[in-house]
């Protein structure tokens, strides 16, 4: 399990759009991917608990992976919404072949790797850094679209918790 010291189980407040986007912008200038990733961020104004520091380790490494792992027919895709439990998500989609069923269950182990070359390090640290902001990460194939294609791909979702402010606007008021 990673720790961190000094730290408190919440991590900051931030803002998920504006911070996901300028850390895509900085992504992106580092590995001159112009034209390789595209920004589809609809979560609004909504902010999440995460540590900044946290968040753009978790985004970089999905990206990192996202590009690695790609057939680049299509962009590296991010984005971001409320799900139907009005709850902020992050999703990092890219077009790489289908991940192999014992792949799948070993995803987000530490030391797992389905590259020789690889820590097998980077998915464990991004399950951990999310759980330790009480949010959740999970793998599944989806399709998008690009140039009126439909295009199959794997996609990584962060599903972050709730704030203080959400969850009381949230919680039933009883009337006596």
């Amino acid at each position: 399990r990673v720790e961190h010291m000094g730290m408190g189980a919440t991590g900051a407040s931030i803002a998920l759009d504006e911070a996901v986007g300028l850390m895509c912008g900085d992504w992106s200038t580092q590995r001159e991917a112009n034209g390789e990733l595209t920004l589809f961020l609809a979560a609004g104004t909504r902010e999440v608990r995460f540590e900044p520091d946290h968040l753009r380790r978790v985004l970089v490494n999905l990206l990192d992976n996202a590009w690695h792992y790609a057939a680049h027919a299509a962009p590296v895709q991010v984005s971001s919404h409320l799900n139907g439990k009005g709850l902020a998500q992050l999703q990092v989609w890219s077009d790489g072949p289908m991940l192999e069923q014992t792949v799948q269950r070993h995803l987000f182990e530490p030391f797992f790797s389905s590259q020789s070359r690889s820590s097998g390090l980077g998915l464990y640290i991004c399950r951990e850094l999310c759980e330790r902001h009480s949010a959740t990460i999970a793998h599944e194939r989806a399709n998008r679209m690009h140039d009126g294609k439909t295009i199959s791909g794997n996609v990584f979702s962060i599903t972050f918790a709730a704030t203080e402010t959400q969850a009381h606007r949230a919680a039933p008021t009883s009337t006596q």
